[in-house]
């Protein structure tokens, strides 16, 4: 109910914060437009004065980047700022574009075969509409089902959990012939089994949330594929509207960096997808040989999970673990070795073969976009954060180019 008022909320404000944000905007720029050539010009009287070998140097190039740069800034204040009503305003056009972006390779393998683009598009549609019939008639109804029997047993999970944290507590507490050495380990389990208990808990709450919210969205992902149609369809139009926006003295430097963004992520991101696609059926087979519970619904989270790099595999394997633990230990194991096999299998054959080599981001790199991408965004800034970076790693490769042939 909080999630529907929310929504209605932002839908009902839109105008308003639109107002406040493009005034907020424009009076920046302008001071920072005001800042820059007022810098430009004092440097500009000030060369009078100096000597010829002293004089300091600032072309207009340089005024250029300037204000761009400052712009960069601006954009990420205003995301860090208001990064949740932002992306839930834009949501069913970020989605439009990533599957546009995803569809366009079908589109053009139509159109060299002698099709025309919008007859090529209508037909890639009529493919995914029937596919998600038939995936509706199949899959959809047991994930749904599994999502309405999750939220009915959820508080017969959360009892469970606390019985089982109850329990070890109790055999802890029974172990009074104890090594010296464990000594330590059994005070901080001790110490930490209310915190542990309340974590599950947490759990449980959050997954129940994230459904919820999920289901309140649904006119936002009505959205998406109309979107998404108009921007395959559309695609030459959008690409020239834009080119025609950016100024001639970079556009073909934009162009370049547009081209190896490209390059680098349209198999990164596809690759990435079909990886996660066959992770999430190979999950599933796997947690219905082992007969545990909300086995479509799980191998679903765990494939999605998959494409967040290094955190992605244990996010999908914990529900599965703890759902397990709930009816015996020894299933826990099993659904542990199943998915650490899944997960050697994904990285030694699925990843090289179809994804390829990597984006050329540091470990390091990858985790600190994941933890700001997180908190920014949540689950869907982690999803996008490794893309995300690896562009602004190719925008600050040919901004630094650019400087420097300056």
């Amino acid at each position: 109910m909080n999630n529907s008022l929310n929504l209605m909320n932002i839908i009902y404000t839109k105008p308003l914060f639109y107002l406040f944000l493009s005034i907020y905007i424009i009076m920046y720029m302008l001071f920072i437009v005001l800042l820059c050539f007022t810098l430009y010009y004092l440097i500009h009287i000030g060369n009078r004065f100096i000597h010829e070998k002293n004089k300091l140097t600032l072309k207009k190039k340089h005024l250029f980047y300037l204000i761009v740069s400052f712009g960069a800034i601006l954009l990420v204040m205003i995301v860090h700022q208001q990064g949740d009503i932002i992306f839930q305003l834009l949501r069913p056009v970020v989605w439009a574009i990533v599957i546009a972006y995803l569809l366009s390779p079908m589109v053009h393998f139509l159109e060299r075969k002698g099709v025309k683009r919008t007859l090529a598009v209508i037909l890639l549609y009529t493919t995914v509409i029937i596919t998600i019939i038939l995936s509706s008639i199949t899959i959809t109804p047991k994930i749904t089902k599994e999502i309405s029997n999750l939220i009915e047993l959820l508080p017969q999970y959360s009892q469970q959990a606390n019985e089982f944290v109850n329990q070890i507590y109790i055999r802890i507490k029974q172990l009074d012939d104890i090594s010296p050495q464990l000594t330590g380990v059994k005070e901080a389990i001790e110490d930490n089994i209310v915190y542990i208990e309340y974590t599950i808990i947490d759990v449980f709450k959050k997954v129940t949330n994230s459904i919820i919210s999920t289901f309140s969205h649904i006119i936002s992902l009505a959205l998406i594929p109309i979107f998404s149609f108009y921007f395959i369809k559309d695609a030459d139009y959008f690409k020239k509207k834009i080119i025609f926006l950016i100024p001639k003295t970079c556009r073909e430097e934009c162009i370049d960096i547009g081209r190896d963004i490209d390059k680098l992520l349209s198999k990164f991101i596809r690759g990435q997808i079909i990886v996660a696609m066959i992770v999430g059926m190979l999950s599933t087979v796997a947690l219905l040989i082992l007969e545990i519970d909300f086995a479509f619904l799980i191998g679903f989270i765990a494939g999605v999970s998959n494409i967040i790099p290094y955190v992605g595999p244990i996010i999908g394997a914990i529900p599965a673990v703890v759902i397990a633990l709930l009816d015996t230990p020894m299933k826990a194991i099993w659904v542990v070795i199943a998915f650490t096999t899944i997960q050697q299998v994904e990285s030694a054959i699925l990843s090289p073969k179809i994804v390829g080599d990597s984006v050329g981001l540091h470990p390091v790199v990858v985790i600190l976009s994941l933890l700001v991408g997180n908190e920014w965004f949540g689950v869907i800034g982690m999803l996008f954060a490794v893309p995300v970076a690896a562009s602004i790693k190719i925008i600050g490769k040919h901004i630094i180019n650019l400087i420097v042939r300056v």
